[in-house]
């Protein structure tokens, strides 16, 4: 009978760690158990999972786990004794159960406001956190509850007529607990508090205090089958079937020895000083310092870490330098020029290939560090250094080289490019330090001011902006063609490109400008199917035409 006094039953369909409380904590767990119910087994519970947590056990049948699941409060366990088995008896641990410790288990999945404070008690917490306000601090007070005077009927009650039975057993209406007035400040208290709430002064004891525990009914009905003298009705043995008693044990006994059902919340002291509206305050100020010291402890690190950052890039640019010099010196050295005949590697060594390559993965392989904004002093300033440096990394420099390690730069051997690829591979130099493209876009129109031959932006007719040299600019590339065509006879795009050294695209886009000016015209073969030897049918091209009807007007007639 003492699963059917101790336990509870529970929905075993639900995952374990779905039935926990908010501050409960799963501990162990072992299959393949059985449960006996005083000395003899109980016939219901012969196979299931055990899961010992912080302040319960939960039996989960694996037969029928809704109906048969139930758990039990460790609060309820005075003594256990471990059994390891002989022969055909297998391993068993025996709880020995009283309700003398016990800690009542109400209200433990639903919110509730404190009469104090005001606080609204969130749900799903333990019973044993759930009698206290997690705010002030002041213990739970429950309507329901009655002094033991009107719990026990008058012994009278039983020899009186039936209607003077009937008005005698019903509880008079229970009276309102009175406030307690501080000696200190005179500040009329709750009832439960220890101490005042606005100067901290320890409280006299009230009168009839209803938080005083209080001795059971001493008419209590008996349970049917119940002998409270009898040991054996309050054990529960747990039957180890396959193995794994020896470890959940020692789980249950951490659990039982650090006893969770009696600690109290973290923010409410024992002995009652945080209690009311004084703690509130003292909470609120705890609370606030150590957020401001977090920051503060963040911020440092962070400060820490920017100092470290700069640190970082400053000695990769010196030890980058060193290696610069360092290849500068050997390839200048004439006794080098005999080695580098009889060994077919690179004249840098490994050691500093490595070192550059490592320093390239970390974003800091440059020799100057990349500008940034904080390093001006105002954003004008940071524009011209952006300038300057994007004109190194276009034609290079012997100074600052951030797209190559070998020298040159991205137009080295190129008059026009994107401005797509352009920026893509500007960013890529920089490493971490990005520059975002509405940034980029101020800086292009800067770039005539920093570079030789002068570097300068032009948007074709698709929408396509590109930067070139003068070699590229409107007239000199019209002009250009035009002697081509005059020279060599009509050209095909693909053949135009190849003598520019750009791809067919960008050639013919820029052909359509040299036609809307009138310098060239086109011979669209492209409608025009050929047959070349192999009987394969070709489509044409467009040729273009060098125009000698320059400057003459037609007159309207044939």
């Amino acid at each position: 009978m003492a699963l059917q006094k101790f336990s509870k039953s529970v929905d075993g369909t639900i995952p374990v760690q779905a039935l926990l409380y908010n501050d409960e904590e799963l501990i162990a767990s072992q299959d393949g158990v059985g449960i006996y119910d005083g000395l003899q087994k109980s016939p219901q519970h012969q196979s299931g999972t055990v899961h010992v947590t912080s302040q319960r056990l939960f039996y989960i049948d694996a037969l029928k786990k809704a109906s048969r699941s139930f758990y039990l409060e460790l609060s309820r366990v005075s003594q256990t004794d471990y059994y390891a088995g002989l022969f055909t008896s297998s391993p068993k641990v025996t709880l020995h159960l009283s309700s003398d410790n016990f800690v009542s288990t109400q209200t433990g999945f639903e919110s509730w406001e404190c009469e104090v404070c005001a606080y609204r008690n969130p749900p799903g917490l333990s019973p044993s956190a759930a009698r206290i306000c997690g705010l002030c601090g002041v213990p739970r007070s429950f309507p329901g509850k009655i002094s033991s005077s009107a719990e026990i009927p008058q012994s009278n009650a039983t020899s009186s007529s039936p209607s003077s039975a009937s008005t005698s057993v019903l509880p008079e209406h229970p009276r309102e607990p009175s406030l307690i007035a501080c000696p200190a400040c005179t500040f009329l208290n709750h009832p439960s508090m220890r101490t005042c709430e606005i100067c901290a002064t320890s409280l006299p004891k009230a009168e009839g205090d209803p938080h005083i525990a209080k001795s059971a009914p001493a008419t209590r009905p008996a349970m049917p089958g119940f002998d409270d003298n009898d040991p054996d009705s309050k054990t529960i043995k747990l039957s180890f079937r396959r193995g794994g008693d020896k470890a959940f044990y020692a789980a249950l006994k951490r659990s039982l020895k650090g006893r969770a059902w009696e600690v109290a919340p973290l923010n409410v002291a024992n002995d009652g000083v945080r209690s009311g509206i004084s703690g509130i305050m003292q909470a609120v100020e705890t609370n606030a310092q150590n957020r401001d010291t977090n920051m503060s402890n963040a911020l440092e690190d962070l400060e820490a870490l920017m100092a470290k950052a700069k640190d970082m890039v400053r000695l990769a640019a010196e030890l980058n330098e060193r290696l610069t010099a360092s290849s500068t010196t050997t390839a200048n050295n004439p006794y080098s020029s005999s080695l580098s005949l009889l060994s077919s590697t690179s004249t840098e060594p490994e050691e500093a290939t490595f070192i550059r390559s490592s320093l390239s993965q970390l974003g800091l392989q440059m020799e100057n560090t990349p500008v940034t904004l904080d390093m001006m002093k105002d954003e004008r300033e940071w524009m011209e250094q952006l300038a300057r440096e994007l004109a190194n990394v276009l034609q290079g420099s012997a100074k600052a080289n951030l797209s190559s390690s070998t020298g040159g730069g991205m137009m080295k051997e190129r008059g026009i490019i994107a401005l797509d690829e352009v920026w893509g591979g500007w960013n890529r130099a920089r490493g971490v330090a990005l520059i975002p493209p509405s940034t980029f876009l101020q800086v292009v129109p800067l770039l005539p001011a920093f570079t030789n031959p002068t570097i300068t932006s032009r948007s074709l007719n698709s929408g396509l902006a590109v930067l070139h040299t003068p070699p590229y600019s409107r007239a000199a590339f019209a002009a250009r063609v035009c002697g081509l065509l005059a020279l060599a006879g009509p050209k095909s795009t693909t053949e135009i490109a190849q003598e520019e050294g750009m791809t067919i695209s960008l050639t013919a886009e820029m052909l359509n400008i040299v036609e809307e000016d009138g310098d060239v015209c086109r011979d669209d073969g492209r409608c025009v199917i050929q047959e070349n030897s192999q009987d394969v049918l070709v489509l044409g091209e467009v040729n273009w035409w060098a125009n000698l009807f320059l400057g003459y007007s037609w007159d309207g007639q044939q």
